[in-house]
């Protein structure tokens, strides 16, 4: 019983029956937003359907206990299969590629005949043959090609135990910062010691005007060392630099509030929609910005939106707040201002800004490692395949072929008989 339990844990049914639910465990936190607060989901979502995702963490899924589990449970499955298949996969690399071993194995069958199965041998790639000599003082030819081969299955558990561990730790373990902002800005790191500085933001447009491609180009700064290092993000094209992967992850709108009181400025900040920015000279009175029409227009019931990327109508929301209950909301449009008392408050100088999704994997270097095994794996199982071939003479002149292949095997079958037809056609013109 403890045997057959044991041979199913690491078996392969098992381990496509594992795949198969962090398939589906990677598909929820691909199609569910990860890492938002509580309120997110139960807005978003019906009661059942948010208290579900918040009971099995489908919120955080890379994070969660069972996600973790199943992911060791695999490693277990891939290792333990490894462990127990390396001894045997060892003895016959070592000692099973002889023609003592598949004489005595050899159950008489073939697969054609002939009578010189040196041209089959050198036709199908086998290079150095061996002889020996039966109990009955026949001569047996044998001779093996890929040997190697045998260790692609192998080594593709191997690859995919390593990918998987290196996945797992990876996401366990990643740090994830955020950086938003316009060219010219430079924003910290938070949590680390590095800066960014935002050289240059383009958003590339088709000509329907739908968005192309943004690209930002940036300046990391090691504040510690002083050392930095520069290139351009794109969406799908991240940028590495000092062991963190930058991607463009989304844009939005920011512009200048000027702060005037009595025609003189007294205040001038930048904010990206949904920012806000507090009247220094009041301290109890903040304004936000809290949306950008770069074409502003309205709908049959009055709601804003915009007819275009393009700054052709330009319109800023804002909202009022004092002591933190809101005293004023409107759309500005054209040459309009926000007026409170003797402060004038303008919304100017529109811009695109760009948020940055910084990352950092310390184990994306095993990942690496664990690919390029199975790149190997799958080039040894497939172009390096083993292939055996060998030949009994049959004491009439004859001469019985037989082989096998590791993969392939009815193509090798064909290949073999097909050879040995054409051996017969060389013979038969030599005997002319």
């Amino acid at each position: 019983m403890m045997k057959k339990l044991r041979n199913f844990i690491f078996s392969m049914r098992f381990a496509l029956i594992l795949l198969f639910l962090i398939v589906l465990a990677c598909v929820a936190g691909s199609v569910i937003p990860q890492g938002y607060v509580m309120s997110y989901y139960t807005q978003s979502y019906s009661q059942q359907l948010a208290g579900a995702i918040l009971l099995f963490g489908l919120d955080d899924v890379f994070h969660s206990v069972w996600f973790v589990a199943l992911v060791l449970i695999l490693c277990a499955n891939l290792l333990g299969c490894n462990v127990l298949r390396f001894p045997a996969l060892l003895r016959r690399f070592q000692g099973g590629f002889t023609p003592e071993h598949v004489l005595a194995s050899w159950n008489g069958e073939s697969l054609t005949q002939t009578r010189d199965p040196e041209v089959v041998f050198q036709k199908n790639g086998f290079r150095r043959v061996q002889a020996v000599q039966t109990e009955e003082g026949r001569t047996f030819r044998y001779s093996v090609r890929n040997r190697v081969g045998i260790w692609g299955a192998w080594l593709c558990h191997l690859g995919m135990l390593i990918v998987i561990l290196g996945f797992g730790l990876g996401q366990m373990t990643e740090e994830e910062y955020t950086v938003y902002g316009v060219p010219g800005e430079t924003k910290a790191v938070e949590g680390t010691d590095y800066e960014v500085t935002i050289d240059d933001f383009v958003v590339e447009l088709r000509e329907d005007d739908t968005v192309e491609q943004y690209t930002a180009t940036i300046t990391v700064t090691d504040t510690e060392t002083g050392e930095s290092g520069g290139g351009q993000t794109s969406v799908n094209a991240p940028l590495s630099l000092f062991g963190m992967r930058f991607y463009q992850n989304s844009t939005g709108w920011a512009a200048t509030v000027q702060i005037w009181k009595d025609e003189e400025l007294i205040q001038e900040d930048l904010l990206c929609a949904g920012e806000y920015t507090l009247i220094e000279d009041i301290g109890s009175v903040a304004v936000m910005f809290s949306a950008f029409y770069p074409d502003y227009v309205e709908d049959v019931d009055g709601s804003p939106g915009t007819a275009s990327s393009r700054l052709n109508n330009p319109a800023y929301l804002y909202q009022l707040y004092y002591h933190n209950e809101v005293i004023g909301m409107n759309v500005l449009t054209g040459d309009e201002v926000i007026t409170l008392d003797e402060y004038t408050i303008v919304f100017t100088d529109p811009q695109q800004y760009t948020l940055l999704q910084i990352k950092r994997d310390s184990f994306a270097w095993l990942t690496a490692i664990g690919a390029l095994l199975v790149a190997l794996a799958l080039i040894l199982a497939f172009y390096l395949r083993t292939e055996e071939l060998w030949a009994l003479d049959n004491g009439d002149g004859s001469w019985s072929v037989s082989g096998r292949s590791v993969k392939g095997g009815e193509e090798f079958r064909e290949r073999i008989r097909s050879s040995a037809e054409t051996a017969e056609e060389l013979e038969e013109k030599n005997d002319i």
